[in-house]
Parts: structure tokens; C-alpha cells; sequence
């Protein structure tokens, strides 16, 4: 069946935010910790001034007030802060964007000045979270105000990198069927033969193409897949590193242990003990916010 467009949209949109967490919590020293990588974007917004992040060249990267800010996955940082911050914040993940294309052209935190679509969202996120942080209302009024941080990233990027991005990103890709079916499940079995079936390649021009528009091998990606599913679910939940490593695809907790390692800086034990979430403490009542 082909694909149906709508106002010059896609009908079979494949692009969407996976949220994880978003809350807001008063900071303060203890927010502070070195090394930080994750395999999810920040979303921040602070009402105070005085936090930053370090970035791998050493300068500091204020996050004033005023503005929504954005800490793409896979950056490097170092949290700074000494003093208590009231600080509204997501952990998300934007579905279809491949990591070695986000990498390419989001290497840096950025900052988002507060326009009136910025500064209502956030406020609207902020109020649905103080009333149930688990209410429908709260999770569709957080992913508002990411989508519309997302869409003005979008619009002030330069025109090579949207057009990176929008190639690699378009529903029509000679690889679009692979990408779907590696994220729907990337710890299952798959062999680069099958994904070239499923685009009508063969096998070796499957993997030119693909690495044409992905930048990555297929075996790259997958691996990259498995271990940003295995550092989300560290951060996220409880269960023990070799469940983990077995139900993201990895033969044993050793070679889970030195992929992620390798890829992400820090041992999984490490790095689950160095990311507390949530970070900080509960925010006052609305009539002592700052």
C-alpha cells in the first residue's frame, strides 16, 4: 500500500519522543558529578542562575534562567553547581534520529531563549507535573514543551545540518525499513542479510548505503542500540546487570561489560551508581518556588 501524505507530512510518521523521566527538583552541590554520558537528551530549565555544564574542552556552559536547555545524548559534561536551583528537567529520547547523526550535528549543549511558545510550554509542563507527575496530562504537557524545543533546535540549526539531519531522518530512505525493524527490537538476532532483504539490497550494497546515509555500519548501529537501551534501563530501573546484558542482546555480563565500557567511559556498575535519578530534592510548595 503507499504511503499516504497529508500537508506534506508522512501519514506513516515514524518520529516521536520517548520519555523517560521529567520532574522538578531543587539542586544544590549535590547535583554536581563528573564524566556524565548518557544515552538520552537533558531538557532543562532552571529559575535561578548559577548551574553550568564543563564541556570536554574545559570551558563552562552557564544554564541561566530564561532559556529551555538542551544536552543532547552521547556529550560529555560535567555538572556544576553550588548553590540550591529550582530545576525542571526530562530525560527523553527522539525516535528515528540515529546516534551517530546526533553526534554529527548536536556535539554541544544549546540554549533556547524563552519565546512565548518556550517560555508557555515549560510553565505548563512545570504546573502538570506539581499536580501528578503520573497523570496523562503531565505527560502529554512535558512532551509539549519538548516538542516544541525540538522544532525550534530544528529551526535556527544551519542548513547543511538540516539537511543531514533530514536525510537521514525521511521515511522514504532505501534503509528506512531496516532502521524501523533494528529499533523496534535491537537485541534480537539480526543478520545484515535479512535487513537487506527487507530493502530490497543486496548485502553489500545494503551496507554501502547504509553507512552512506547513517554513518555507521549496521553492525555499529546495532551494537550502539543495544548499549543505549542497557544504559537507559541502568539509570532507569533496578534489574541486575547480567538480566540486563541477556535481554539487550549481549552473550554474557563480560562482553556487556567491555562494549559498554568502551562505548560509554564507565563500567554499567559504575555508571548506574554515578547517575542518581532523580538528582536533587523535592521542590517547595508553588507560594515558596523561586
Amino acid at each position: 500500500m503507499p504511503t499516504r501524505v497529508v500537508a506534506g507530512f508522512l501519514a506513516a510518521d515514524h518520529l516521536h519522543v520517548r520519555l523517560f523521566h521529567a520532574t522538578e527538583v531543587l539542586i544544590d552541590a549535590s547535583w554536581n558529578d563528573r564524566g556524565v554520558c548518557s544515552a538520552f537528551w537533558r531538557y532543562y530549565v532552571n529559575y535561578r542562575s548559577g548551574a553550568g555544564v564543563r564541556l570536554a574542552d574545559g570551558s563552562l556552559y552557564a544554564l541561566p534562567p530564561g532559556a529551555v536547555h538542551l544536552i543532547p545524548a552521547w556529550v560529555t559534561i560535567d555538572l556544576v553547581n553550588h548553590r540550591e536551583i529550582n530545576h525542571l528537567y526530562a530525560h527523553f529520547d527522539i525516535v528515528g534520529l540515529p546516534g551517530a547523526i546526533a553526534r554529527e550535528v548536536f556535539a554541544n549543549p544549546v540554549s533556547l531563549p524563552f519565546d512565548d511558545c518556550l517560555s508557555a510550554t515549560s510553565q505548563a509542563m512545570r504546573a502538570a507535573l506539581h499536580v501528578s507527575g503520573t497523570h496523562p496530562r503531565a505527560l502529554f504537557a512535558t512532551k509539549s514543551a519538548i516538542d516544541a524545543a525540538i522544532s525550534a533546535l530544528f529551526a535556527q540549526m544551519p542548513a547543511a545540518h538540516g539537511e543531514r539531519l533530514a536525510a537521514a531522518m525521511r521515511t522514504d530512505s532505501p534503509v528506512a525499513p531496516a532502521l524501523r525493524f533494528i529499533d523496534a527490537d535491537p537485541a534480537r538476532a539480526l543478520r545484515v542479510s535479512a535487513l537487506a532483504g527487507m530493502c530490497g539490497l543486496g548485502e553489500g550494497q545494503f551496507t554501502r548505503v547504509f553507512h552512506r546515509e547513517v554513518g555507521q555500519t549496521p553492525g555499529q548501529y546495532i551494537l550502539e542500540r543495544r548499549i543505549a537501551v542497557a544504559a537507559q534501563r541502568l539509570v532507569l530501573g533496578d534489574d541486575p546487570i547480567e538480566t540486563i546484558a541477556e535481554q539487550c542482546g549481549f552473550a554474557d555480563r563480560f562482553y556487556f561489560t567491555r562494549v559498554f565500557t568502551r562505548r560509554m567511559g564507565t563500567p554499567p556498575a559504575a555508571y548506574r551508581k554515578a547517575e542518581p535519578f532523580p538528582r536533587g530534592r523535592p521542590v517547595p510548595g508553588p507560594s515558596e518556588r523561586a
